[in-house]
């Protein structure tokens, strides 16, 4: 089994929709989202290595990431799933797609990505972001991130959430992680992609989604939106969730040739 710190499920059937979140997230991140798709589908987040009380990885990778992702649903017998990204999950997404050889992941779906390629970050809010842990600032990157109001139990979370990551962990994606292109290895994916954006979203802009999202996964299909910042997946769960019905949807009439 996996760990049980490891997973959150909600809903127990049609298509298994795995949830991997953002960079300071957790799998309870993604729970606004999944409780409104679990009715009809068995929806399961990840805490990933060194974030949600999950021990960090000993030397982290985009690839010991993706890694990880694939054995924890193979200790939970998943061998077909939608997976579906925020932020730095996104990109670790991304790896496990491209090292898919058994065909497991079905669709992509990825919702205020970090791009494939380097993501862009001023040197001065890295320098800032690179105090941590630091409640301060905590509440400073969250502010800075949205565009609508959370509610207080989602800012509690965002907080102890960024709070709790490893440090190390930390300080890896944000001298490494995000500096780590793998644009090259995901170009050639044949599986149907999404891209949920904002214009507004002042941490991965629109420009970048264009330019380094758009640009790169050339057959992915973009839905925009404004009005919403960085962390969608909490300020606007009812438009994240009503896109990934549709698209898995979509998929499925499309597979079924209907």
């Amino acid at each position: 089994m996996a760990g049980k710190n490891t997973v959150l499920e909600w809903g127990s059937k049609g298509n298994v929709l795995v949830f991997l979140h953002y960079f300071g997230g957790s799998a309870q991140s993604w729970q606004w989202v999944a409780q409104r798709l679990s009715d009809d589908y068995r929806c399961i987040a990840l805490n990933l290595p060194g974030f949600g009380k999950i021990p960090a990885l000993e030397a982290p990778s985009i690839k010991a990431f993706a890694d990880f992702v694939r054995e924890e649903l193979e200790k939970l017998g998943v061998k077909s799933y939608i997976l579906i990204g925020h932020s730095m999950g996104c990109k670790i997404a991304l790896q496990v797609a491209a090292e898919d050889t058994a065909g497991a992941v079905q669709q992509l779906i990825l919702v205020a990505p970090s791009p494939p390629t380097i993501e862009p970050m001023p040197q001065k809010e890295k320098e800032r972001m690179l105090h941590h842990p630091d409640a301060h600032e905590a509440e400073t990157s969250i502010a800075n991130a949205i565009k609508c109001p959370i509610t207080q139990q989602q800012h509690d979370l965002a907080i102890q959430t960024q709070l709790r990551t490893d440090p190390a962990t930390w300080r890896w994606w944000l001298l490494e992680g995000m500096q780590h292109s793998i644009a090259e290895r995901v170009k050639g994916l044949q599986i149907p992609i999404a891209v949920l954006a904002s214009v507004d979203d002042p941490v991965i802009t629109a420009d970048v989604i264009q330019e380094q999202v758009m640009k790169v996964l050339k057959q992915a299909k973009l839905i925009s939106t404004n009005g919403i910042g960085h962390l969608s997946p909490m300020e606007a769960p009812d438009w994240v969730a009503s896109h990934i019905r549709e698209l898995v949807s979509a998929r499925g009439q499309q597979h079924t040739g209907s």
